[in-house]
C-alpha cells in the first residue's frame, strides 16, 4: 500500500488553480457530494464549528471516497491539534492567526517530520493506513505530500509577510479578508479600497516566491476575481453558506406562488 498523492500539490505544480468549500456542518453526505459536483479539495473546519476529531476523521473518509483533497482548518496554532488533524489521515493544515516567522515556523514544526519539524510519530494511525503502509514509506510520503498553509488574517501578518514567505517547509498562505478587515478598522467593509489593495498586494508579493497564494471568496464571481488576480487556492464559501443561500431561494420562491 502506498501513501495518498495530493491533489492540491500536483494540480499546483501543473500551474492550475484549485477549488473548494469549507465544510462547517460536519456532515460526510455534503462533502461527498463536493467532491462529485467536481471541486478539487474541501477544508474541515474547526475554528469556526463544532466538527469533533471523530467527525473530522469522518470527513477525511467522505473527502477520500469521493476523490478529493482535505485540509483541516486547526483551531489553533497548537502541535496537538495540528498532530490530531493529520493523524485521522487529512492531506494537511490550515493553522489560523499566524502572524510572524516565529509562528510560521511553530506550524511547520509541528506539521512536518525531521529534519523539517518535529511530528510525534505513530506508525499505526490512520494516516498510515493503520500500519499497512510501510513504516519508512509512511515518513516518506507524509514528508512529501503533506500541505501546511498559514493565514494571513490580520496586518501584523501582511506586515511580516516577507519572513512568514521565507519559512521553509511552508507551502503556502490563506488570506482571510473578514479578520483582515477587522485588524485594519474596516470590518466586513469587503470593497473597502484600503483592504483590496492589501490584499492584492500581498497575493502578488507571495506569486514572487515559491510559496502558493490561496484566498476565503464569497461566490463564484469572488473567486473569478482573485483567481485573475493570482490566487491558486480558491475557497468558495462553507456548506453552512451554500444550503442557507438555497434556503433563502426557496423561500422567496414559495412566497411568490
Amino acid at each position: 500500500m502506498k501513501y495518498p498523492v495530493n491533489q492540491i500539490k500536483q494540480a499546483i505544480a501543473a500551474h492550475q488553480a484549485v477549488h473548494g468549500m469549507f465544510a462547517v456542518l460536519g456532515e460526510p453526505a455534503l462533502v461527498e457530494m463536493m467532491g462529485h459536483a467536481g471541486l478539487d479539495f474541501v477544508i474541515i473546519d474547526t475554528e469556526h464549528s463544532g466538527n469533533t476529531t471523530e467527525q473530522v476523521a469522518n470527513l477525511v473518509r467522505a473527502a477520500e471516497t469521493s476523490k478529493i483533497s482535505s485540509l483541516v482548518r486547526v483551531t489553533a496554532n497548537s502541535p496537538e491539534l495540528i498532530l490530531r488533524a493529520l493523524d485521522v489521515g487529512a492531506g494537511g493544515v490550515l493553522v489560523p492567526q499566524v502572524n510572524t516567522a516565529g509562528d510560521a515556523v511553530a506550524a511547520v514544526r509541528a506539521a512536518r517530520y525531521a529534519p523539517q519539524g518535529e511530528r510525534g510519530i505513530a506508525g499505526v494511525v490512520r494516516a498510515a493506513r493503520y500500519g499497512f503502509i510501510p513504516f519508512a514509506d509512511y515518513i516518506a510520503g507524509a514528508s512529501r505530500e503533506t500541505v501546511v498553509i498559514t493565514q494571513v488574517e490580520h496586518i501584523d501578518a501582511v506586515n511580516n509577510l516577507d519572513a512568514i514567505l521565507a519559512v521553509e517547509g511552508l507551502d503556502g498562505i490563506f488570506i482571510g479578508p473578514t479578520d483582515l478587515s477587522q485588524s485594519m478598522g474596516c470590518t466586513g467593509q469587503f470593497d473597502n479600497p484600503d483592504l483590496r489593495r492589501t490584499i492584492h498586494q500581498a497575493i502578488e508579493k507571495t506569486r514572487r516566491t515559491d510559496k502558493w497564494a490561496g484566498m476565503f471568496c464569497l461566490d463564484a464571481d469572488d473567486a473569478k476575481y482573485w483567481l485573475r488576480a493570482g490566487a491558486q487556492i480558491l475557497t468558495i464559501a462553507t456548506d453552512s453558506m451554500v444550503f442557507a443561500g438555497a434556503l433563502r431561494k426557496l423561500r422567496q420562491q414559495i412566497a411568490q406562488t
